[in-house]
């Protein structure tokens, strides 16, 4: 399948979903991450993301293995270091864990599509990995939940949700 240069992903998304849930599909998430590296003004890098549907269990694990934090939770984000790959001239950003089953509670309980609440998981994830921190101070989540709008007002496919 041949891209043109307008629609060609920009980033290199290796999409996973261990839940039984069908939907949605890695198309959405490129979409959102592609809008994402637009917004920071990132077009010209070759990037590579892993992003992972998930259960409660695994999510909980993972949080408790690396953040000390025996619970479960909606999104985790795991950067790499980016030194490796830099001689090839790709930025490998990490991997983004989503925890389905929470995002589709958390999105009945503020009566938003569940499509919205992925998308800002997604942002929200995706910024972790370049480094924004809303744990740091008030003004560094100030600064993240900004950027985490305008991206968000971007995306074509929330466009279509009503």
């Amino acid at each position: 399948m041949k891209f043109s240069a307008k629609i060609m992903p920009m980033i290199d998304l290796v999409f996973k979903n261990y839940t039984s849930q069908k939907f949605p599909k890695e198309k959405f998430f490129q979409e959102i991450l592609d809008t994402g590296t637009k917004e920071l003004k990132l077009k010209n890098k070759k990037i590579e993301i892993g992003l992972s549907l998930v259960g409660e269990a695994k999510i909980k694990e993972l949080n408790k293995k690396y953040r000390g934090k025996n619970k479960v939770t909606d999104v985790l984000s795991f950067p790499l270091d980016e030194a490796r790959l830099k001689k090839y001239d790709i930025l490998p950003l990490g991997d983004i864990f989503i925890c389905l089953p929470f995002a589709v509670k958390e999105a009945k309980r503020q009566s938003i599509s569940l499509e919205k609440e992925l998308a800002w998981l997604t942002v929200h994830g995706f910024l972790h990995l370049f480094g924004y921190d809303h744990e740091k101070s008030k003004t560094a989540a100030k600064n993240m939940l900004s950027i985490e709008s305008r991206i968000l007002a971007k995306i074509p496919v929330l466009k279509k949700i009503t």
